[in-house]
């Protein structure tokens, strides 16, 4: 095939189309600027710039439709898969692709991430006791706060996701340690080392919107019932209800206890990014309302009796 420019007539096997004048070029004379092209030389430089914008524009979009193509049928090809596994299957097969995830990590069992998300999390709160003013008992009280808020409230929405029919699995992530780590130096940021990642065990079966806000729910619910049990049996002390041997340090325990449940829940109950909130109310006001406003209740005592969380 002889190429278009003028006394070129290089024969070549193959051809590149000018879409301004429609004639065919070879590589040395394939842009427009190399074969004079009179049509697109023609043209003003806002014209040209425009021209360009437009070409750039369309092979973006190609790109982007390609890309979402080959993700569909490597997301496909992996929904083939899991379908034709028993449950054992599945959960080793998801929680790999889960791992497989840059910002995710485990440090081998789901075990070893929740008592390395709890101690980074006692560290936060208890390194000024524990360090600059050698109180060990305002660490250890860390300890027992986080532990009744903590991890009650992950493992919630984890056993609640599972009997819904998913996969749960709490998961530590890189971007949450270093938030926090930040809060651990400067007192001041998000503590998040980790989550509990939900996945569908069934790719048929995703979950509804009302099955999302249950299990955001379980959370800040539980946070509540503890809170509400402790807040009972504090003032239960506190008023010589229920007699104990040292009255006044199980009075302040438990009502600590009350308002770190009630804090941890109002905080995820904010209705941003990811957290609780967010889904809750997408999925019903009065739910999201309710639980706002039972974790309120629960703290005003607490705050009342100027009780200190450390």
């Amino acid at each position: 095939m002889k190429c278009d420019y003028p006394n070129c007539n290089r024969d070549e096997d193959i051809l590149f189309y000018c879409r301004y004048c429609h004639h065919s070029f070879c590589e040395e004379h394939r842009d427009p600027q190399n074969h004079q092209c009179p049509i697109f030389l023609g043209q003003s430089f806002p014209e040209q710039a425009e021209t360009v914008a437009q070409a750039t524009s369309a092979i973006m979009t190609g790109i982007q439709k390609a890309a979402e193509y080959v993700q569909k049928q490597a997301q496909q090809a992996y929904y083939d898969q899991l379908s034709r596994l028993d449950n054992k299957s599945k959960k080793e097969l998801i929680t790999r692709r889960l791992l497989a995830s840059p910002d995710i990590f485990s440090l081998g069992s789901e075990a070893l991430d929740l008592i390395f998300g709890f101690g980074l999390i006692i560290l936060v709160f208890g390194i000024s006791e524990f360090i600059f003013e050698r109180n060990y008992w305002g660490f250890i009280i860390s300890g027992i706060l986080i532990g009744t808020a903590f991890l009650p409230h992950e493992l919630a929405h984890k056993f609640v996701a599972i009997k819904k029919g998913q996969f749960a699995r709490y998961v530590l992530w890189t971007k949450g340690i270093l938030f926090t780590l930040f809060t651990l130096i400067f007192q001041i940021g998000l503590i998040v080392p980790g989550f509990v990642a939900i996945v569908p065990l069934d790719p048929r079966r995703k979950m509804t919107k009302k099955e999302g806000g249950l299990v955001a729910l379980a959370g800040p619910a539980i946070n509540a019932i503890i809170g509400g049990v402790s807040l009972i049996i504090g003032l239960l002390i506190k008023f010589a209800i229920l007699p104990l041997t040292f009255s006044p340090i199980f009075e302040n325990i438990f009502l600590k206890i009350t308002l770190f449940n009630g804090l941890i829940a109002l905080f995820n109950c904010i209705p941003l990014w990811q957290l609780d909130g967010k889904k809750i109310l997408n999925w019903n006001k009065f739910a999201y309302a309710a639980i706002l406003a039972a974790n309120v209740l629960i703290i005003i005592p607490p705050l009342m009796l100027s009780t200190n969380l450390f």
